[in-house]
């Protein structure tokens, strides 16, 4: 992508909100537009190359195409991990594991081949294999958050505090710039999404689906409008143009 948001805590409170709002759209695009688990993902594949083309063609480039971009994977990572103990049923026991594997080899890869961060030194290097750790997180924080929810019996508020508080711990831990190692980053990332799991669930199931989609949607867009709209700074990727 061109331009890129600083990972600073704007960044990560957005990411949160992102986090809790794309549970509530998986959820909502399959069931409330009666898509169900598979069918809102050609969509959704869609949106997404739609976004990336929009981010090379648009002449000013903006950091609203990378959060639009979140919310799209993040939207179609509560769909997969879905599939998995709905569709297929397959028990968290094997699930998460495989997940996780999938996720660290991700990881791996990302930070092999890809520069952390950008020449500027405070954001992240958005690459092919970005985005597939980015889904790989989202799918293990449906699945971890529903198993921390539900067979754990946790509950989803309490899912959303206890794992809220281990977010909130990496970020005091990755303070000064040690958040964007590789292994910090994703673990946080990881670990929001299993919060975000369970607090649009908590909402949800207080609200109703569809009022709870509306209110998180709210919180996520607009703080993204006001720190990252037409005319807000940003970084440029090192190989924009």
């Amino acid at each position: 992508m061109r331009s890129l948001p600083r990972i600073d805590s704007r960044y990560w409170f957005c990411l949160c909100a992102a986090s809790v709002f794309g549970t509530n759209t998986g959820d909502f695009v399959g069931d409330e537009l009666h898509l169900g688990h598979f069918g809102g993902l050609p969509w959704l594949a869609g949106l997404f190359t739609i976004i990336l083309l929009l981010d090379r063609i648009v002449r000013r480039p903006i950091s609203l195409w990378f959060w639009f971009a979140i919310i799209t994977v993040r939207t179609a990572a509560t769909n997969v991990g879905d599939i998995f103990h709905e569709d297929w049923h397959i028990d968290f026991s094997v699930s998460i594991p495989i997940v996780l594997a999938l996720f660290v080899c991700a990881v791996w890869v990302y930070s092999r081949f890809s520069s952390v961060g950008t020449i500027l030194g405070d954001t992240v290097h958005v690459t092919p294999s970005y985005w597939v750790c980015m889904i790989l997180a989202g799918v293990l924080g449906t699945l971890a958050g529903d198993f921390a929810s539900f067979r754990l019996h946790l509950t989803p508020p309490g899912t959303a505090v206890v794992v809220g508080v281990l977010v909130a711990m990496t970020l005091i831990v990755g303070r000064r710039g040690r958040i964007l190692a590789p292994a910090l980053y994703w673990t946080t990332v990881a670990l929001i999404r299993t919060a975000g799991t369970g607090g649009g669930d908590a909402l949800a199931e207080a609200l109703s689906l569809p009022w709870s989609t509306l209110l998180t949607g709210l919180v996520f867009l607009i703080p993204v409008i006001a720190f990252y709209g037409i005319g807000r700074p940003t970084v440029k990727h090192a190989d924009s143009k």
